[in-house]
């Protein structure tokens, strides 16, 4: 009854654990922003812009005037007429009356005689025609009045105003025009009207009232055939794009330039300014013509893209506008550089040596560049500042905040990346006025975009350069272990040289056949200065080397964090205690009763790490390293004039290696030797000797530990590697979310939940 009872209170322990205990949630996929999201952020120029549109052109067909069809003689005629001084009143007979059986009269005043001999046969529409001709030689005329064909005297034909029957008779005919003016073309015409014809113009019905025989008839008609055509329909256009409120400008500019070859263009060429749409509207009678004239606007165009200056904004990405707008003034203003780069180099470098408080923490400048290695056992390091970087020299390459920040381009050279021209726009270097109108970049921090006041052929440039700045950075995490390794004999001579003897070999062998840790079959060592790189298959560097010394020897993690941070900026971590001392103290000697004023200053004490790594295409990584271990060492204490202030060890290494993306690089040597003693017991009698070995305890000790310094870095290249970093962090860490709960169940010494030991008995422990 005793154990069922037992095993009741068990089951529900674990049920109330289990309970408690919180799932572990999966991270959602990142939302992607929808397709009919529109960003009002979009780069191109603000107002007017120097990049026009692309021009049309409509070219018209010539006119062509149609003359009027002549009867074909090459056949088919069945009449041929043969006459010798023969009567002309026999000639009429013969034709009007046997040949076409037409009625007819012949006045009485018509006389004279006819000769004609037709080489074929002629068509019965030729008869009248060639007696009309016959009949013009003896000054009579054929007129038709209805049905009745009336041969009379010229002028007597003329002079009526009898309406031509047909196209072969005398008469008067109506032709009408249709895109010419009657009053204006029968002014034209008047010259060519001989005195056997007349020509009349009815502005009402825009016709032409014709009179004459038949032969003048149709060369008049055929000359106002010629002239009425339809002028707009072989008219040729071009809409040529300018500058918003250049139109003007430009069509003066072309009507200059065609009046300049000749001046016949002028008239001929009509340029039409249209403010409205920013357009040039070209007219030309012919296509050659407006072929000349866009030369013409292309020279225009050019010499605007080359001089003429407009805004345009471009948004960035992946860059901060400060720094881009450094690198662009550089480039194209080097003398006006007023962008100021972030810094964050040098401020996340210099983040562990803030001041807090009153005064300034003295720190030791760790330099740049080379390797330098420190292991001070105890540094009295109050007030007082030491290089510690001796190997290789420090840059001292001027700092952004630095350059120059003249806005006097006088003295500025020709900028090679604009094609010759200066900064301010001109061919050579300007005075203070040129820069008026000279090439400008803004940086728009709050909007993160650059705003430039360029050409179009700057524009170009500008913004090709901008493609290769504002690119997506790498990524890079980086796995550090700061960790303290006891000395032994087996150790005595540090971890490097346990690591290059090739003792780690035998302890790996060993590890792998004792313990369930996946030890890598094959592990690569290479030699370094100051420490050594370790790569392998399986677990990765960082846990073989800790494995491999733990075999031999204790080690203590004092830190292991993992950083992620972007290509070329600085990861500071800093885990630690700001530590008060008194730097100075004063007193007013002529003051009387004067407080006594202390100057008081923070020393950062604890693992204190910052890590810039730089990625080249190959996947090799460049990692500055600056690693500092630093603490209160309580037993030495330094007075100075008076003022106590303690003392601190610091333990520090600066270096810079080049490793394969995934290894580890191990910083190792600094080695701190110190003694203990210690003396205790009962008073007075721990000091009697033989007797004191009853009533005290007497120590010497003598402790050896050795900083170790692993970091692995692992780029990440596109959001696909974030993607499974964050993957590999869940499962690893799958019962985070119960951690709290567990947590509260623990006692303030740390010792483990009392619970879990029922759960593993009865194998419910997850």
């Amino acid at each position: 009854m005793k154990r069922l009872l037992t095993l009741t209170l068990a089951f529900s322990i674990v049920g109330c654990a289990q309970q408690a205990s919180m799932p572990t949630e999966r991270l959602s996929p990142p939302i992607l922003p929808s397709s009919d999201h529109q960003d009002s952020r979009v780069d191109g120029p603000i107002g007017a812009t120097n990049l026009l549109p692309a021009s049309s052109q409509s070219y018209g067909a010539p006119a062509t005037v149609s003359l009027p069809a002549t009867a074909d003689s090459s056949g088919g005629g069945t009449v041929s007429l043969v006459f010798s001084d023969t009567d002309i009143r026999e000639v009429v007979a013969q034709i009007l009356g046997s040949i076409l059986q037409v009625s007819y009269t012949i006045d009485p005043a018509v006389h004279g005689t006819a000769t004609l001999h037709t080489a074929g046969p002629l068509a019965r529409s030729q008869l009248l025609p060639t007696l009309q001709a016959l009949l013009a030689q003896n000054g009579a005329t054929l007129v038709q009045s209805g049905g009745l064909y009336r041969v009379i005297p010229t002028p007597a034909g003329v002079a009526s105003s009898t309406i031509a029957g047909s196209p072969n008779t005398s008469g008067s005919q109506l032709y009408q025009l249709r895109y010419t003016s009657a009053v204006d073309l029968a002014r034209v015409l008047q010259p060519f009207v001989g005195q056997n014809a007349k020509i009349i113009a009815d502005p009402g019905s825009n016709s032409l009232v014709i009179s004459g025989d038949p032969d003048t008839r149709a060369t008049l008609a055929a000359l106002a055939q010629a002239f009425d055509i339809d002028l707009l329909a072989g008219q040729s256009y071009a809409l040529l794009p300018t500058p918003e409120g250049a139109a003007q400008d430009f069509a003066t500019s072309l009507q200059s330039a065609l009046r300049s070859q000749g001046g016949g263009l002028s008239n001929i060429v009509r340029v039409v300014p249209m403010e409205r749409i920013s357009s040039v509207l070209v007219v030309a009678s012919q296509p050659q013509f407006i072929q000349q004239a866009q030369r013409v606007y292309q020279l225009l165009v050019r010499q605007q893209r080359l001089t003429v200056r407009s805004w345009h904004v471009y948004y960035l990405q992946d860059s901060k506008a400060e720094d881009a707008a450094y690198i662009l003034q550089q480039a194209f203003t080097p003398g006006n550089i007023t962008a100021s780069p972030s810094s964050s180099d040098q401020s996340n470098a210099s983040a562990g040596s803030e001041s807090h408080g009153n005064g300034t923490t003295p720190m030791a400048d760790t330099g740049s560049g080379g390797s330098s290695l420190n292991g001070l056992g105890s540094s009295a390091g109050i007030g007082t500042g030491s290089s510690l970087a001796s190997g290789g020299s420090q840059s001292s390459g001027a700092s952004p905040q630095g350059a120059s920040q003249s806005t006097t381009p006088a003295q500025t050279p020709s900028n090679p990346l604009l094609g010759g021209l200066s900064p301010t726009g001109g061919s050579g270097g300007g005075g203070d006025d040129a820069g008026t109108d000279a090439i400008r970049i803004i940086p728009d921090p709050q909007n993160n975009s650059v705003i430039t006041y360029t050409t179009q052929e700057e524009e170009d440039v500008v913004e090709a350069m901008l493609r290769k700045i504002d690119i997506l950075p790498l990524q890079v995490r980086i796995d550090a272990t700061i960790a303290e390794v006891t000395l032994n004999n087996q150790l005595q001579y540090g971890t490097q040289f346990f690591f290059q003897s090739g003792g780690v070999n035998g302890i790996l062998n060993n590890a792998a056949a004792t313990t369930s840790y996946a030890v890598p079959r094959a592990v690569a060592l290479a030699t370094t200065f100051p420490g050594f790189i370790l790569s392998g298959n399986g677990a990765g560097g960082a846990p073989i080397a800790l494995q491999a010394l733990q075999a031999v020897t204790t080690v203590h993690v004092l830190s292991s964090p993992e950083l992620m941070v972007l290509d070329n900026q600085t990861a500071h971590l800093q885990v630690g205690d700001l530590v008060p001392y008194l730097t100075s103290s004063s007193q007013s000697t002529i003051t009387t009763n004067a407080p006594v004023i202390n100057s008081v200053s923070y020393q950062p004490t604890g693992v204190i790490m910052n890590v810039t790594p730089r990625v080249n295409s190959g996947g090799l990584v460049t990692l500055d390293i600056s690693q500092e271990v630093s603490a209160i060492d309580s037993s030495v204490s330094t007075t100075t004039t008076g003022i106590s202030s303690p003392t601190f060890s610091e333990r520090n290494v600066t270096s810079r290696v080049v490793i394969q993306d995934g290894q580890t690089v191990g910083l190792a040597g600094l080695i701190t030797d110190s003694a203990t003693k210690s003396n205790s017991g009962i008073p007075f009698l721990k000091d009697i000797p033989i007797l004191g070995l009853l009533a005290g305890t007497q120590s010497n000790q003598r402790t050896r530990t050795e900083l170790l310094v692993l970091i692995t870095p692992h780029v990440l290249y596109n959001q696909r590697d974030a993607r499974a970093l964050t993957s590999d962090l869940e499962d690893l860490l799958k019962n985070a979310a119960a951690v709290p709960t567990e947590l509260n169940g623990q006692r303030s010494s740390g010792s483990d939940d009392p619970n879990e030991r029922v759960r593993r008995a009865l194998q419910f422990g997850q």
